[in-house]
């Protein structure tokens, strides 16, 4: 990190030894000729410095000029060293134990947890997160997209009902690929939908090709969704890809987590890593 401060405080320093230098030339308009030599001489006196490793030509600067280029070298430097050690530093200032981002996922059991719900088109969903569905499937439609809310809340006798029927199908080790275990379901929290075309309802990893997915993908954040697992991140989120499953955590955090590329474990993970720190 010391090494990375120094090596920003020096790129700056040559650049606003210039810029100084440059402010100096249109203060005075006799000898420029003069001035424009004394800039390449400076310039090359950093080059030199850098490449020996001394201070440069940072003490001919004086004054309060040179107190102001100072203090922007050094906060640069430090800005620069924040961001090698943090990049998610500009994280939303979340509680990660609010009701939104409650997790089910292949290691994390909620047990029976039902939330309060609300129908809407045939399914239901935890009513904090009615609103923002319904606004983002009428805007989706309002571009001339045939929007399908497939699937939303399931209870937990249902999740069971399902994973015993695939495993009277299959044995339990096909039917743990194919439904989650009662309990891990996300749709158990009442928070997501599936939600597919109503001419290409076949749930797939080429519905990502339609019309549907493309708008869904680039706008859900601004309606406090996210595509929850995406491609790329099975190992992360244990689950397919799923171009079709919309995931509610609140615009701040969706937006955050769509610019990020990230999933939801990933960002939770972040406020995770800053608790242990403290």
């Amino acid at each position: 990190m010391r090494r990375l401060t120094a090596a920003a405080a020096v790129l700056s320093l040559s650049l606003l030894t210039g810029i100084g230098a440059l402010a100096a030339e249109g203060q005075d308009t006799e000898g420029q000729n003069t001035e424009g030599q004394n800039i390449q001489d400076r310039n090359a006196e950093s080059r030199n410095a850098a490449e020996q490793n001394l201070p440069g030509p940072a003490e001919l600067l004086v004054g309060p000029a040179s107190e102001m280029i100072a203090q922007q070298v050094i906060r640069i430097g430090e800005e620069v060293a924040a961001a090698a050690a943090d990049p998610y530093r500009d994280r939303p200032d979340i509680d990660p134990d609010d009701w939104m981002y409650i997790l089910a996922n292949p290691w994390n059991d909620i047990g029976d947890y039902t939330p309060e719900l609300v129908s809407l088109e045939g399914q239901q969903f935890d009513v904090r997160i009615a609103e923002n569905m319904k606004a983002m499937a009428e805007a989706a439609r309002a571009e001339g997209l045939s929007v399908v809310l497939s699937s939303g809340y399931r209870s937990y006798a249902t999740q069971t009902y399902l994973f015993n029927r695939k495993v009277s199908q299959y044995g339990e080790a096909v039917a743990e690929t194919i439904v989650a275990r009662p309990g891990t379901s996300e749709h158990q929290t009442g928070l997501c939908c599936d939600i597919t075309d109503r001419y290409y309802e076949m749930k797939d990893a080429s519905l990502e090709n339609t019309q549907m997915y493309k708008w869904m993908s680039e706008h859900c954040d601004e309606f406090g969704f996210i595509v929850r697992f995406p491609k790329g991140k099975e190992d992360v989120t244990g689950i397919i890809y799923e171009p079709w499953h919309f995931r509610y955590v609140g615009v701040e955090a969706a937006t955050y987590i769509m610019e990020h590329d990230l999933t939801l474990e990933e960002f939770l993970a972040l406020y995770r890593d800053e608790a242990g720190a403290e």
